[in-house]
């Protein structure tokens, strides 16, 4: 992690353990919602004393959402989003799956003739030593979804049948960076 530290040129660096945890998953004849605190997201402008915070993914015909949600108020937005009172935008679209390299999604392929402001799946390559001991068994990719926009870039790395095992987000002008890696995995009851 790395962070501007005042108003001057001075940098903060850390290694930091950050817990990520499910903490409901509703679902309705043809979508998911989970209530998550911890987000990967949280790191991207993280400096110390920064809590988790609650948000929710929503999974539905292939497509991941997240939605930023208040404390207090995830259980409504989950009602929300499986009865349809609340539907997501493209700009909450996360994933959609499955992944093929190339992919773009997040925004109309119209409405530019790059990859900048949408999702993007850059390549997949082989699941590194490290995340496949975090879940033995774990035989597909990982696949680099990136986000690139002028002023930062975001990558995800996800592994079909585990979920998010990297994420990395840099800002090109104030100091703000995170490279971080799943290192373990604790399913929770069923």
């Amino acid at each position: 992690m790395a962070w501007a530290v005042g108003t001057g040129d001075s940098t903060g660096r850390q290694c930091l353990a950050w817990t990520t945890t499910v903490v409901s998953v509703q679902a309705s004849d043809s979508a998911v919602a989970a209530t998550v605190q911890g987000w990967p997201s949280d790191l991207a402008w993280w400096t110390p004393g920064h809590s988790p915070s609650t948000s929710v993914l929503y999974c539905v015909g292939g497509r991941v959402y997240l939605l930023r949600s208040q404390l207090g108020t995830a259980a409504e937005l989950v009602e929300a989003v499986l009865n349809g009172q609340h539907r997501p935008t493209a700009d909450d679209l996360i994933l959609r799956l499955p992944l093929h390299t190339g992919d773009l999604f997040g925004r109309d392929s119209a409405e530019r003739h790059d990859t900048f402001y949408a999702w993007v799946v850059e390549g997949a390559g082989p699941v590194p030593v490290s995340v496949r001991r975090v879940r033995p068994g774990v035989t597909d990719s990982l696949y680099s979804v990136v986000y690139r926009a002028t002023p930062d870039y975001t990558l995800i790395g996800f592994v079909p049948g585990l979920g998010v095992a990297h994420y990395m987000y840099s800002h090109h002008g104030t100091t703000a960076e995170t490279d971080a890696w799943l290192v373990a995995y604790r399913p929770g009851p069923r």
